[in-house]
């Protein structure tokens, strides 16, 4: 019998085993079993918890979400179709709605696997090697296995970098998990002020306002339609967002120009053959940015005369650099630049440099991640990409529209504001602190971070694992496969999502293609149980 024992049970895990099932032929799965740790219900874990309020919603297209199988069963349009048909033609569904698909799919695979496929609902505390197999320790005991997959997303409460922001209601991080934010913890007409202000941020506002039967009314604007927010009296008195930068999110477009899109199609070649050039895989000490940035430029000022934007080069580098697009710092309020930014996606005011970029980054994401995935920067490099990276997400991975206008609705209303955080909180403000921690398993970058996780810890105190200098997230092979102290493969422990933010980019996403470890991942496996099934099948 072999097995193989997940580390917590996720999206990421969820996809791994369905493409494991859809690898292994029943004769190949005879003696496979899978344990799935994780104190949250499987397939949906922590994040997509199916008890949370429905007003936490999607914030991004419900058809990036996808747990079928190989032969195309169990697609999540069908799902709702058939179970939540009230979301059927919702773009951005509750998360809540997400969370009972995927835990539904899990149910399902659990049931038809050709493995066995068995949950585990307990906090795994440790793993370490016991001669040619593994020990995981937890609140369920102690086992042994034959693999180890590391999938632990945002972690488990209390696993976080350093201590939650003293003060705070909530002292562990709003994922899936909102009863800080109820009536008894935040009284009607208390003064909030919110650690944050993007899209975490964003839920806990909506909590306390829509998801105190607060209700939205729609309105007819001079930019288009608009809406106004009719509260209950049970909101607070006021809500401020702050935080250290007090740099806007962008809300995304409904719809991209065509002739953007065509634009972006002439640049992914460009960018992937970047990815596979001697800048990105030098044989000297580190990769430079600089020819991914030109080609990125490129097509930005080639956007922006598509959409008749007044950029110059110099101005869209500014931009990328400082993370603030026209009219410059200071000189907005929070809804003057929401209400713009929505003229703007309409195609009623022309677009400045913010725009090009989100447009441009959001567009070739899917090749940036190949191109960029694994790349060993040099130490100054790496500096610029992250700083131009944080800068241009903002830009491209902002809120729905919808969302967009109900914090207008809001800030219309007097009941929202956003500034700078303040050094100090006010004595008669409650304090919310929606900062999200960072992916990665290190407080702060390598060699001087400390690991969060208690499991983590132990694999980099014995070696197990490598993070390289200057970042946070391990180091795996393009199956998963994680590298030791040594960098070398260690076989037989892998990691998917998260944990590995740094080295590969984008992981924060349920978007099963964007990334393709777990496929590789499910292949190996396959492949040292049935070699010559598996050669035949591909």
């Amino acid at each position: 019998m072999t097995r193989i024992a997940f580390v917590g049970g996720g999206p990421k895990a969820l996809f791994a085993l369905l493409e494991l099932n859809d690898q292994c032929s029943p004769v190949g799965a005879e003696d496979l079993s899978v344990d799935v740790f994780d104190p949250y219900p499987p397939g949906a874990g922590r994040v997509w918890q199916a008890g949370q309020p429905r007003h936490v919603r999607l914030n991004v297209a419900a058809g990036i979400v996808d747990a079928t199988s190989a032969e195309g069963a169990g697609s999540f349009a069908s799902w709702v179709a058939r179970v939540e048909p009230r979301y059927v033609t919702e773009r951005y569904p509750p998360r809540a709605v997400v969370g009972s698909y995927l835990r539904e799919r899990f149910r399902t695979l659990a049931e038809t696997a050709s493995f066995q496929l068995a949950h585990v609902p307990a906090r795994v505390t440790g793993v370490a090697r016991a001669g040619e197999l593994w020990e995981v320790a937890g609140d369920a005991g102690t086992g042994f296995y034959d693999e180890v997959v590391l999938a632990t997303g945002h972690g488990l409460p209390g696993e976080a970098p350093g201590p939650r922001f003293a003060g705070a209601r909530n002292q562990d991080a709003l994922i899936g998990d909102y009863g800080a934010l109820g009536e008894a913890s935040i009284p009607a007409g208390s003064r909030v002020l919110i650690r944050g202000a993007a899209l975490t941020a964003y839920d806990a506002v909506l909590l306390l306002t829509e998801g105190r039967g607060g209700r939205w009314i729609p309105a007819e604007g001079a930019g288009g339609p608009s809406l106004g927010y009719v509260p209950t009296g049970r909101e607070p008195a006021k809500i401020a967002m702050g935080s250290l930068s007090n740099l806007p999110t962008d809300p995304k477009p409904v719809r991209v120009p065509e002739s953007i899109n065509r634009c972006l199609d002439a640049y992914r070649d460009q960018v992937l053959a970047w990815g596979a050039g001697p800048e990105a895989r030098p044989g000297g000490p580190g990769a430079r940015c600089t020819g991914l940035f030109g080609i990125l430029l490129a097509c930005a000022m080639e956007c922006a005369q598509l959409s008749g934007a007044p950029a110059t080069p110099l101005a869209l580098w500014r931009t990328a650099l400082t993370g603030r697009g026209e009219p410059g710092p200071g000189t907005e309020t929070a809804a003057e630049h929401l209400r713009r930014s929505i003229a703007v996606n309409r195609g009623h005011t022309p677009p400045g440099t913010a725009w090009v970029w989100g447009r441009v980054w959001s567009g070739l994401y899917p090749q940036l991640v190949l191109a960029v995935s694994r790349v060993r920067w040099d130490p100054a490099q790496a500096r610029i990409f992250r700083r131009v990276a944080r800068s241009l997400e903002r830009m491209a991975f902002g809120p729905p529209e919808n969302t967009a206008l109900k914090l207008l609705a809001l800030f219309d209303s007097g009941l929202l504001d956003q500034g700078a955080f303040p050094q100090h909180a006010p004595a008669d403000t409650l304090v919310i602190d929606a900062v999200t921690p960072p992916p990665g398993i290190l407080a702060a970058p390598a060699p001087g971070g400390a690991a969060f996780s208690p499991v983590m810890a132990g694999l980099l105190a014995a070696g197990e694992l490598m993070v390289r200098e200057g970042e946070t997230g391990m180091l795996t092979d393009t199956d998963g496969t994680c590298l030791d102290a040594s960098g070398n493969r260690n076989e037989s422990l892998a990691a998917l999502g998260r944990p590995t933010e740094g080295p590969t980019l984008g992981h924060d996403t349920l978007n099963r293609s964007l990334h393709d470890e777990h496929v590789r991942w499910a292949r190996r496996i396959a492949r040292q149980r049935m070699p010559q099934d598996l050669g035949e099948r591909t």
